[in-house]
């Protein structure tokens, strides 16, 4: 059996990865995020579109050309930066038999690509703006050895509540846990940013940080078990 490394100290990530019952070890991903994120942002800017040809298995299937660009782009994003993870991680050891696993997860509307806030201000706008909207929340994940890189995404459509009363309090309440700050898009789905939420369409975990059952099968696929 292949030794499986998660590159990724995230809690969410791993204890979805934990679900799957599959033996692991973690170790931390070191790479320049930013500059990924910039370059895929200045191609996206100079073409006046994303590519169609993203670094996903999804790209390029019939209707991709039909999604809002940005949407495009933030799948492109996540996939690139899953890649670049698990390639940082899978250079450290010369071990043939060694899988490592990348994940990240972009929060996109149809015009923003909503990063983690850099204050509360920034969260506050982030989740007013998300409010009474559906967005998409696209986690990337690449699969990795020596000889391979599978690469792919998984989305939900997230639709929050309206901007009322309750809402602009839920949201005052969220900031003043500190919870929205580690987070992209300002919320966690698996904590009171839930709240905020009015519906879901898509792979709840996907939203949390790891398309878990796509994972698992894929890595039984792989493993050749």
């Amino acid at each position: 059996m292949s030794r499986l490394i998660l590159a990724s100290k995230s809690p969410r990530r791993f204890e979805l990865l934990s679900m799957t019952g599959l033996s692991f070890e973690v170790q931390d991903a070191h790479v320049d995020e930013d500059a990924i994120v910039e370059g895929i942002l200045r191609e996206h800017a100079d073409a006046g579109q994303a590519a169609a040809d993203g670094a996903c298995a999804s790209a390029g299937k019939a209707g991709a050309s039909s999604l809002p660009p940005m949407y495009v782009t933030a799948e492109k994003i996540c996939c690139a930066l899953a890649s670049a993870k698990a390639a940082a991680v899978l250079q450290t050891s010369d071990s043939e038999d060694l899988l490592v696993l990348g994940s990240d997860t972009v929060v996109v509307t149809e015009d923003e690509i909503l990063g983690k806030p850099r204050d509360e201000e920034d969260a506050r706008r982030m989740l007013t703006k998300l409010s009474g909207k559906t967005h998409r929340v696209y986690t990337g994940v690449s699969i990795q050895s020596k000889k391979d890189d599978h690469v792919f995404s998984a989305f939900a459509d997230v639709q929050f509540h309206k901007y009322d009363a309750i809402q602009k309090s839920l949201i005052e309440t969220y900031i003043a846990s500190g919870s929205p700050m580690d987070k992209a898009g300002a919320y966690g789905i698996q904590d009171t940013g839930s709240m905020l939420i009015d519906s879901i369409i898509g792979d709840y975990y996907a939203v949390v940080g790891l398309p878990v059952a796509r994972v698992y099968r894929e890595l039984r696929k792989i493993m050749g078990e």
